[in-house]
């Protein structure tokens, strides 16, 4: 194989990470913080997607050094019960928001074509179910990765017509701010770019591949994906409110010309459909090691069990129009602090010798790591916060700025646990 063509192929493979965080999510928060604020929060994107490089790199460094996944290592730990708390915490949040990822690829089919929600929620899960059992995950990689490089295509041919001031996009890029009521659209764009099951999704992916070309695909691939969040932003720049996805369609084509609209029908498309996937395929992943499957082929039985779960419950929520909205808080609370917990294990562990051989972090990436960790426990608490309050049907607390410093007050002690435990792990190197 020639190396312009291996790493084009590694490109392609390592693009399931960035299918796995554009979906329906993170097109309806791009687009409203592109609504609201127009081009400030671009430094956001910019942020989350080095986050999401450097946790996705220790992630798969990590597999590729130790030859074990997340999933192995926890269960390696003195009690067994954090492997199958946190296993199954994210196999439910998989399960729980794959109803989410199939609407929003059949909204995106309702945009181009004139057919009813039942049937195109059964087409979109048996095409997703189609790749799945036949294709082994370097075929269904390669899949996801046509699909992202699509989205992108759209996503940039949307924003490349959108005008806007040059000196708007430097300023929103470079001179990070956070606008009064922004708070949480930062948390959210963070949150839906770093993802607990992604993590396991690219520990599970790493096994087998060679370091240097893991870390030339991963990275290029997750700058792609930023690059489709940036420019969902930049589109939403154009609409004065959004609603749903059919009024931004609607309003873009208006703003821009029909072609628009259903250029944003493919993209919302393309992003569910992948989203639909990945989901199933980290659950997956999850349920070879959480029940000891022996390898990671397509044929093995617990695959199979783990992706068909997650996939019939988003069929049979998207096909009853029942949102799972009491599984969706359950797991919006559980993914909220399972985040936060797998970041610490991915510093503690990227800084073992024993684990990584020579490969531990640098002095650098162990400081960037631990800015990232501090908003991964923000986000965590957040969620939290926010599935106690939908739960209790009340706010709890109005105040922005003394909820964020009780919640850095919460994370302060995980800060110093995560520190003193990667002193000892290098000390005793």
């Amino acid at each position: 194989m020639s190396s312009l063509r291996k790493r084009l192929v590694s490109i392609l493979f390592w693009s399931v990470i960035s299918a796995a965080f554009i979906g329906p999510g993170t097109l309806a928060t791009a687009s409203s913080s592109g609504t609201n604020f127009q081009l400030q929060l671009v430094w956001v994107l910019i942020f989350a997607t080095l986050a999401c490089i450097v946790l996705q790199e220790m992630a798969a460094r990590l597999t590729i050094m130790s030859k074990k996944d997340l999933i192995t290592i926890l269960s390696e730990a003195p009690s067994s019960w954090p492997v199958y708390a946190i296993g199954l915490s994210v196999v439910l949040g998989c399960a729980a928001y794959e109803a989410g990822n199939i609407l929003g690829a059949i909204g995106g089919l309702q945009l181009v074509i004139d057919l009813k929600g039942p049937w195109l929620t059964l087409l979109v899960g048996v095409f997703a179910a189609s790749i799945l059992w036949y294709g082994n995950i370097a075929f269904v990689a390669k899949i996801l990765g046509v699909l992202v490089a699509f989205m992108g295509v759209l996503f940039l041919a949307v924003a490349s017509n959108v005008d806007f001031q040059s000196t708007e996009l430097l300023k929103g890029t470079f001179i990070p701010s956070i606008p009064t009521g922004a708070e949480w659209l930062v948390l959210g764009l963070i949150g839906t770019t770093i993802v607990p099951y992604n993590l396991f999704l690219g520990s599970g992916l790493g096994h087998g591949k060679s370091l240097n070309d893991m870390r030339f695909g991963l990275i290029l691939s997750v700058i792609l994906g930023g690059m489709i969040s940036i420019a969902i932003l930049i589109a939403g720049t154009q609409i004065t409110q959004f609603l749903s996805f059919t009024d931004l369609a609607v309003l873009l084509g208006d703003q821009l010309g029909s072609w628009a609209y259903g250029f944003l029908g493919l993209g919302l498309f393309a992003a569910g459909l992948t989203s639909c996937i990945t989901a199933p395929l980290a659950a997956a992943l999850i349920f070879k090691v959480f029940f000891k499957g022996k390898h990671y082929s397509s044929k093995n039985n617990y695959y199979r069990l783990g992706w068909g779960i997650v996939l019939l419950t988003g069929i049979a929520f998207g096909l009853s129009e029942v949102k799972p909205l009491p599984i969706i808080l359950a797991a919006q609370a559980l993914n909220g602090l399972i985040l936060p917990i797998v970041g610490i294990l991915l510093i503690v562990k990227t800084n073992d010798p024993t684990l990584v051989k020579r490969h531990t972090n640098t002095l650098a990436l162990n400081i960037l790591s631990f800015i990232i960790l501090e908003i991964l426990l923000l986000i965590g608490f957040n969620n939290l916060w926010k599935a106690l309050e939908s739960m209790l049907g009340f706010t709890l607390m109005e105040t922005t700025a003394f909820k964020i410093l009780l919640l850095q007050l919460l994370a302060l002690p995980f800060l110093i646990y995560t520190l003193k435990t990667v002193l000892q792990k290098r000390h005793a190197g």
